[in-house]
């Protein structure tokens, strides 16, 4: 399937047009990484007071890791303290941060009526493999240990993330497996968990709209350049031997999306291994869709599978 054959819903064709618009002026990373901010800014809303916003820092033996805090405004603190939504932010391991998907944090803070924390780890090619793990590994650790303070419970933690950052919620899960500190839940929004890029989806959405599996493999090696480390379940958690200690899960993926089998390939993974699981493909989805929340019916209709499945994850 080219590009020329893909039959775009009006929402996909608008996402499209925009990031054409917010095409980087150079090839440098400064450049890429402000036209992202710019495309990012256009699609977030001025605040509207339904949740309370914070930014604090998590001091770590590594690195000093600034997170988000959302919390629900004009509600009670519940009596162990609020549930919370770690949620790492998609972007390649290379661009994105505290400001890149707050559009889509607010909407999950408020219509939960959970905390969020969202986790600014370090970027690549400045800071490679394993650094965006280990950051996300220690703001988790932190908030089990450590979130008393911000009334969080930390028996109620769900690792959420999309693209990018579903890899990196999922990389937790997986090495958290046995350790008696798994999370609740994971939630994950077209995840990229394979470095072998060697599934079907890699070669039938070679060239998709926003993500060809060539973009895969340049943020791949831009992150994790030693090709000694792909098979680290840090990296690639569908590497794994052992899914039986996983946590209920959400998985969503975008038809159009040269990473939706790796989501599909999880879901087996967890079906064999008994987990509790939901699994979405989004119909006509690009990667990147989840920005059109506000037009596109069927990311509207992910976003409220995934509400339903934290929710009952959290109860």
């Amino acid at each position: 399937m080219n590009m020329k054959s893909y039959e775009l819903s009006p929402a996909m064709q608008n996402l499209v047009y925009w990031s054409g618009v917010y095409t980087p002026a150079g090839q440098d990373i400064e450049s890429v990484r402000a036209a992202y901010d710019a495309m990012c800014e256009y699609y977030t809303p001025e605040r509207d007071g339904l949740v309370k916003i914070q930014d604090h820092v998590v001091h770590t033996a590594e690195y000093d890791v600034p997170v988000r805090l959302y919390f629900p405004e004009q509600q009670s603190v519940p009596e162990q303290g609020w549930p919370c939504i770690l949620y790492m932010h998609g972007g390649g391991y290379v661009v994105g941060g505290l400001d890149s998907h707050e559009f889509f944090i607010r909407h999950l803070c408020a219509d939960l009526k959970v905390s969020v924390v969202s986790v600014d780890y370090r970027l690549a090619p400045e800071h490679v493999f394993p650094a965006a793990y280990n950051d996300c590994m220690a703001v988790y650790q932190w908030i089990k240990t450590q979130s008393a303070q911000w009334q969080i419970n930390p028996e109620k933690v769900i690792l959420a993330g999309d693209s990018a950052g579903g890899n990196l919620s999922t990389a937790l899960a997986v090495n958290l497996q046995h350790t008696g500190q798994q999370a609740q839940g994971l939630a994950l929004i077209y995840p990229g968990l394979n470095t072998g890029c060697d599934l079907p989806s890699y070669v039938e959405h070679a060239h998709a709209p926003l993500l060809s599996t060539e973009d895969v493999h340049f943020y791949l090696k831009t992150y994790a350049p030693d090709e000694k480390d792909w098979k680290d379940t840090r990296l690639a958690p569908l590497n794994a031997a052992d899914f039986s200690d996983m946590p209920a899960s959400f998985i969503s993926v975008a038809e159009y999306d040269p990473l939706r089998d790796d989501g599909k390939v999880l879901a087996e993974h967890l079906q064999q291994a008994g987990i509790e699981y939901s699994y979405f493909e989004a119909k006509g989805l690009l990667h990147g869709g989840l920005r059109s929340l506000t037009e596109c019916p069927e990311v509207q209709t992910l976003y409220q599978k995934m509400v339903q499945a934290i929710g009952k994850m959290l109860d």
